[in-house]
């Protein structure tokens, strides 16, 4: 377990530029519409100009940023490229930051983002939201593993060796949100946690890449059922919460019992909906059951905070069955700037920018896609990150902030 003491001096390194390397793209890969590729504000989005300000150099609030999402988000790759981006953009000088919301996605025997490792003992099992049949409480994750073993750990150690980013994950604080009861102790790298409303907190001595979790059950009639784990430090300008479960869709997220008192633990800034690509392959799509759903879960995020700024982000091209031309693309993609309009949210029109209809032929000519021709291949999936960041981080610089 590596730790590094709370007064560690922290090296000062070169930030790469972006903008150097988002003309690289575009000079590499001329099928991408790079002068498309902006946020597109809603001129009445109130909540994201007070996100940006917060935003403002030398404001020492932390900004808390939640991203939605399906299977693009679940590896880790989409995300872990725009976090790093922010990271370097917002604190130059630091060569760490918090993991932010993680889940034991292993211990559910699904895919794992690649820059931390999970390992447990106990009994596990799991359900999704995306299960047909919903067999148990379901939290902001969309995914939760449960066990009645009356002792069982997880573990998780981010990987900052393995993988080159420069900055790299550490955190003093551990929240675990679970099914807090009377009969379930648990320690947390060896420190007795203090149970909450809904999850247990720790702070730790030192900052930390690893954290072990032994869970203790005094009755194993009742199972311990884990939603997520949030690692925290404070020194950390940004928190970046990633969550995806592959083929997820607006209504399986509608289907998490505590999704609402997950996002209050958070209190995000910004909420970034990256989702529609599940409702456009779905055989049975829905033009109208896709509006009203999304509608619900952007109505439901704004009940809970109403102060967050909410980006909604349209599907990239594809094909079904790898040859088939999917149709429903461009209506859910019509369906997300109808609903941005409606509730004045902000945009950033992936699709469009992607190169628009057909566009997945270029991008897996490149080869930046898969066989399927639905996902991205890694490299795929971090240009579309460098491509959201430039946008984000040319929003905030039009706006005067750095």
């Amino acid at each position: 377990m590596r730790i590094l003491t709370k007064n560690l001096l922290i090296p000062l390194f070169l930030m790469i530029s972006l903008f150097t390397r988002g003309q690289s793209l575009c000079d590499t890969l001329p099928f991408i519409e790079c002068d498309q590729n902006k946020i597109i504000v809603n001129e009445a989005d109130s909540n994201l100009t007070n996100f940006i300000h917060k935003l403002q150099a030398g404001n020492s609030e932390k900004i808390r940023i939640v991203h939605i999402g399906d299977s693009h988000l679940q590896a880790g790759f989409l995300t872990e490229k725009i976090k790093q981006f922010l990271f370097q953009y917002i604190s130059p000088i630091d060569n760490f930051a918090s993991p932010g919301f993680l889940f034991p996605y292993t211990v559910a025997q699904t895919n794992n983002p690649f820059f931390y490792k999970v390992k447990s003992t106990g009994d596990w099992e799991w359900c999704k939201n995306v299960d047909k049949d919903k067999s148990c409480k379901l939290g902001l994750s969309g995914i939760t593993v449960r066990t009645n073993s009356s002792r069982s750990t997880i573990s998780i150690k981010m990987q900052n060796q393995k993988y080159t980013y420069p900055v790299k994950y550490f955190f003093d604080k551990v929240k675990l949100l679970y099914n807090t009861d009377s009969s379930i102790q648990i320690m947390i790298n060896g420190k007795e946690s203090i149970s909450e409303d809904g999850y247990s907190f720790v702070q730790l001595d030192n900052l930390t890449d690893s954290v072990l979790i032994h869970i203790a059950n005094n009755d194993t009639s009742n199972y311990v059922e884990l939603y997520g784990i949030i690692l925290d430090n404070d020194l950390s300008k940004i928190n970046y919460h990633t969550i995806g479960v592959n083929g997820a869709t607006a209504q399986s997220y509608l289907k998490c019992d505590f999704l609402s008192d997950h996002l209050r633990i958070i209190n995000p800034d910004l909420v970034i909906l990256s989702l529609g690509t599940n409702e456009a392959y779905n055989k049975d799509f829905s033009n109208l059951k896709h509006e009203f759903e999304l509608k619900d879960l952007i109505y439901q995020i704004r009940d809970i905070s109403p102060k967050a700024a909410i980006i909604l982000t349209t599907p990239n091209d594809h094909l079904k069955d790898g040859n088939i031309k999917n149709d429903n693309i461009q209506l859910v993609r019509d369906n997300i700037l109808k609903i941005g309009n409606e509730f004045q949210l902000s945009i950033w029109d992936f699709y469009s920018i992607m190169g628009g209809e057909n566009s997945i032929h270029d991008w897996y000519k490149k080869g930046l896609t898969g066989q399927d021709k639905l996902h991205f291949k890694r490299i795929g999936y971090e240009i579309q990150g460098e491509l959201f960041a430039k946008a984000l981080i040319d929003l905030i610089e039009k706006n005067g902030i750095k």
